[in-house]
């Protein structure tokens, strides 16, 4: 790999998977949409998978070796006002991409970021040969967009690599997720409000997940292929949260408010993958546990608060 073309570089695994790659010593290209964002990002245009003008020429100018489709709309509102611009943004977008790639001899891998969300309500642990089962605009358009990625390889030799995470976390990661978002109110010392964390979630430390992205850029198998990425290793939200509040301090704890929010509108209460067929396919498995991975992210996020008290 001497070339790679990033979608969504802008984002949490954007950053750490350019980061990775160039000191492998690839050369990166990425895509943002924000054009605020590009003059701080080491290698990014500005520019729209929906655009498909501008993803045809950029691939021309590129040429790249891999190409690592990760940016998505992320809404995960039921409303069906959404859906119009999920299906735009995830499933038109995809398929831009996809045939700006197609038939051109220098791409070979094109890996994308799928979701297991897309297994919704599904019995855990999740295994990639269930049925999807979306539960938002978000995971019926991910959903699609594998379907047809799939279809693309096997109708026009799309060399794909379809990976489904579960919750990433770790460094640098925004406080929309519940993660950061309760380890930089806890720092704080302010109040985090969030559902009585009856839910089990399924944490992948990042760079665990960033080495399960290479493997699938360079690995010589079978294509073609939706892979689960994951700890396999569940967790109750509740516990997660105190396990953060006592690594954070002995006082942290009496800053969480359980049950001051309401569960979601189709909440998936079992979030829990099964990586056999990464470990069977790729060679991977985790290597970070979750409580090394939270004490390496709490760190990141004490630092920078000192840093951002002492400005």
């Amino acid at each position: 790999m001497k070339v790679a073309l990033l979608t969504g570089i802008s984002g949490f695994l954007g950053h750490h998977l350019a980061t990775t790659l160039r000191e492998r010593g690839v050369k990166v290209v990425g895509i943002a949409r924000n054009a605020g964002l590009t003059g701080s990002i080491e290698g990014a245009v500005c520019g729209d998978i929906t655009d498909k003008v501008f993803i045809n020429a950029l691939v021309d100018q590129v040429r790249p070796d891999a190409v690592f489709h990760l940016a998505a709309n992320k809404s995960r509102t039921g409303g069906i006002e959404h859906f119009r611009q999920s299906i735009e943004d995830n499933l038109i977008g995809t398929l831009n991409l996809a045939e700006a790639c197609i038939d051109k001899p220098y791409v070979q891998r094109f890996v994308a970021m799928g979701a297991c969300e897309e297994y919704g309500h599904s019995a855990v642990p999740f295994l990639e040969d269930m049925r999807e089962s979306p539960v938002s605009a978000y995971s019926f358009s991910k959903t699609a967009a594998t379907h047809l990625l799939q279809t693309l390889h096997r109708a026009h030799n799309l060399p794909v690599m379809i990976l489904r995470p579960s919750l990433a976390y770790g460094p640098g990661q925004a406080a929309d997720m519940f993660l950061p978002a309760l380890i930089q109110a806890l720092l704080r010392g302010r109040p985090f409000a969030m559902s009585g964390g009856q839910q089990t979630r399924d944490y992948i430390y990042i760079d665990d997940l960033i080495n399960a992205v290479v493997l699938a850029a360079t690995f010589p198998g079978d294509l073609g292929k939706v892979i689960n990425i994951s700890s396999g290793a569940p967790v109750l939200l509740k516990e997660l949260a105190l396990l953060v509040a006592q690594k954070i301090g002995p006082n942290a704890r009496k800053a969480i408010e359980f049950g001051k929010k309401s569960y979601r509108p189709s909440e998936i209460m079992e979030y829990v993958a099964s990586y056999r067929e990464a470990e069977s396919i790729l060679g991977w498995k985790p290597q970070t546990s979750l409580d090394d991975g939270l004490s390496v992210t709490i760190e990141h996020y004490r630092r920078c608060l000192i840093e951002a008290r002492s400005n």
